[in-house]
């Protein structure tokens, strides 16, 4: 908890200096504001099986402190992987299935519904899935995203 409480404290405090964001320039001391309607989504090039992405606040592909969303489809699902940095998720739309592990097993995920929050420690190995429904999860971090895939 105190790991969780530590992440979420740095995070905040690294976000509130930051000099801009793709959507709005923080310098003028406006509130940054998004609807659902107005998120924009794009494919990013490491995305080949119908997710998309959000950058919400910074650039996950650059690095520096950041806030994206990722839509998952239904009925996908992605291979065991780990990231260089704790992982905190929210999940915002549908139900995310999370599995821990260096193989994908369809046993192993847990079902986390639209309010649910997780960490997932850097180097941790874990795969998701989606069953019925498109998902919207939350993702934020400090520094390039990255994945790094332990199954092929």
């Amino acid at each position: 908890m105190k790991r969780l409480t530590l992440a979420g404290l740095v995070f905040a405090a690294i976000a509130s200096t930051l000099p801009n964001t793709n959507r709005a320039d923080t310098n003028k001391r406006e509130i940054i504001a998004f609807t659902p309607t107005q998120v924009r989504w794009f494919t990013p090039s490491y995305y080949t099986d119908g997710r998309e992405r959000a950058q919400l606040l910074g650039d996950s592909s650059q690095g520096g402190a950041w806030i994206d969303r990722a839509k998952i489809p239904a009925g996908k699902r992605v291979l065991a992987h780990t990231h260089p940095q704790d992982e905190p998720v929210t999940v915002i739309e549908g139900t995310w299935y999370l599995g821990e592990g260096t193989k994908f097993d369809s046993a192993k995920l847990k079902a986390y519904p639209a309010g649910s929050f997780i960490l997932i420690p850097a180097g941790v190995p874990h795969f998701v899935a989606t069953k019925d429904d498109t998902v919207i999860v939350q993702l934020s971090g400090n520094g390039k995203f990255q994945t790094d895939y332990v199954e092929k």
